[in-house]
């Protein structure tokens, strides 16, 4: 039993080998698997014959590796292991070696080109097989004598080729079904990156209409102002757009800058997406600032953040915008008299791809979140259903500032 045993760790450990490669080496090219079983069975049948001790009851499990070779058409290594295992069984049972290859021969063919499954052809002709022995070529082992052994061997057979294929097929699956995952997570990440590109592009677009929109060629100072707005807006365009090329990887550039010039900036362009009825104050402390970030990325946020605040009134209300020093950081806080949220929609918010909104990706927040940790921030929400919400961003403030 033991010896059995010992034989099965032999034939299935160059399989589990091969599955596992399959799964961390992230195998696509068909041909490239297949090469590696072969190498999985032609090294499950070399570990039986090397180190196996095979008896004679048990000897048939020599056709492991060849069965899964005919189960998955692959001609070269069934012909060779066809050959291999004719040789040994022909010295294990004292037979002519011309009959097991016309056994084998009988197998390969009828198992490639008739619609019999690979386990039946095995079973039915070994059964033949070891009929005609036992009547034309009897010998101690096969014999009519010995008819009931050979039955309960035949079904012993039958049941071990059936559990294989069964194993193989299981297994196979399971391996595929994580590829399958794979593919999905890596196409999942591939649209939330488009997605979020797709979503915050919007904003820098919809502050190049309100300025196209106020564009006088009648008033040189005016015109001249707006142009370099559109022009800054549509460099903050292409940079989202080069994201795209990086969909695992959100990219910042850091550099020192003054995040109160930045919330001035920002404060100017959130009146011409604020639509009548809201009103808008902000109140900025701090004469200089200095931080180390990222400015377009910064302005994303904040944007994004204001446009959320509009959504949410409405018809009339209002929006805030404070920002101040405290210690070593920079606290800016957003907030508006808006719907608001109640408490799941609050627990669920900057959650990818969740949304409230009728049109909405649900990836806003989560993108503004991304930005704001990649700064080494916090970015908080504190809401009330029908009271309105409060966005609290904080900043690490560069030493020179404090």
């Amino acid at each position: 039993m033991a010896s059995v045993l010992l034989n099965f760790i032999y034939i299935f450990f160059p399989l589990c080998c091969y599955f596992i490669y399959l799964v961390y080496s992230k195998v696509i090219d068909e041909k490239e698997k297949l090469i590696f079983l072969d190498l999985a069975l032609f090294s499950s049948y070399y570990f039986c014959i090397k180190f196996g001790n095979l008896p004679q009851i048990a000897s048939f499990l020599i056709n492991i590796p060849l069965l899964l070779a005919i189960y998955k058409k692959r001609m070269f290594p069934a012909i060779t292991l066809s050959v291999a295992a004719a040789l040994f069984l022909a010295s294990v049972y004292q037979i002519n070696i011309y009959a097991f290859l016309l056994q084998y021969f009988t197998i390969i063919v009828l198992s490639l080109f008739s619609k019999i499954k690979v386990k039946n052809v095995f079973i039915i002709c070994k059964s033949l097989f070891g009929i005609l022995v036992a009547i034309f070529m009897p010998n101690e082992t096969i014999n009519i004598n010995n008819l009931g052994y050979m039955i309960l061997l035949w079904i012993l057979m039958y049941l071990t080729f059936y559990l294989i294929i069964l194993f193989y097929d299981k297994v196979e699956k399971i391996v595929k079904a994580y590829s399958s995952l794979n593919d999905i997570t890596k196409g999942k990440k591939l649209y939330e990156s488009l997605f979020k590109i797709t979503h915050e592009i919007k904003n820098p677009l919809a502050v190049c209409k309100g300025y196209l929109d106020m564009f006088d060629i009648n008033n040189p100072s005016k015109a001249n102002k707006y142009a370099g707005i559109i022009n800054q807006e549509i460099d903050r365009t292409l940079l989202l757009l080069k994201d795209f090329s990086d969909v695992s990887k959100l990219s910042v550039e850091k550099c020192e800058m003054d995040i109160c010039l930045l919330l001035e900036d920002v404060c100017d362009e959130a009146n011409l997406i604020l639509k009548s009825g809201i009103d808008f104050s902000y109140d900025i402390s701090g004469n200089e600032v200095l931080i180390m970030g990222d400015y377009n990325r910064l302005k994303q946020v904040f944007i994004n953040v204001i446009k959320n605040a509009k959504e949410a009134i409405e018809k009339s209300g209002r929006i805030q915008l404070n920002g101040k020093k405290s210690r070593n950081k920079y606290i800016i806080t957003i907030k508006d008299t808006g719907i608001g949220m109640d408490k799941e929609t609050s627990k669920k918010i900057g959650t990818a791809f969740y949304t409230t909104k009728k049109n909405g990706t649900g990836l806003g927040v989560c993108f503004s979140k991304e930005i704001i940790e990649k700064h080494d921030g916090t970015m908080q929400y504190f809401s009330k259903y029908k009271k309105g919400t409060i966005v609290k961003i904080t900043l690490p403030i560069n030493k020179a500032s404090i």
